[in-house]
């Protein structure tokens, strides 16, 4: 299985992101978890990481006020780093429109439906055994 040092859940629902960060607990109980209620806040951090040491985990809301997950994918692109993130668009979204640019953008992993829950991420357990 492929082994994370770090997990990001960004949401800005503090309730979700309770329950969501339960749940990644209960299933990554060794990796370390880091909740943002801000994209900007996550992106200033991700990008200060070296990413070929250290694999990191992102849980990204679709939707959220000043910086949605598609300006983040954008500037986090613009950043050109030498390695990045896996990342995982978490959302309650339906708008084919929003969630055709997140499927298909090259960093995003995948795209699940909120709120996570122990199938989801048993699900993301056994493809991450097949990585």
């Amino acid at each position: 299985m492929m082994k994370y040092d770090k997990i990001f859940l960004v949401d800005d629902e503090p309730l979700v992101n309770a329950i969501q960060s339960l749940m990644i607990r209960k299933h990554f109980p060794k990796v370390e978890l880091t909740n943002y209620s801000t994209a900007t806040e996550a992106l200033k951090v991700i990008t200060e990481i070296d990413h070929t040491k250290t694999r990191l985990l992102v849980f990204l809301d679709l939707n959220m006020p000043v910086l949605d997950a598609s300006g983040f994918l954008k500037q986090l692109e613009e950043k050109e780093l030498q390695a990045y993130p896996d990342i995982y668009i978490i959302t309650y979204s339906q708008n084919p429109e929003e969630l055709n640019f997140v499927k298909d953008h090259r960093l995003v992993k995948e795209v699940f439906a909120k709120p996570l829950d122990d199938n989801k991420i048993e699900q993301l357990k056994m493809r991450l055994n097949e990585a």
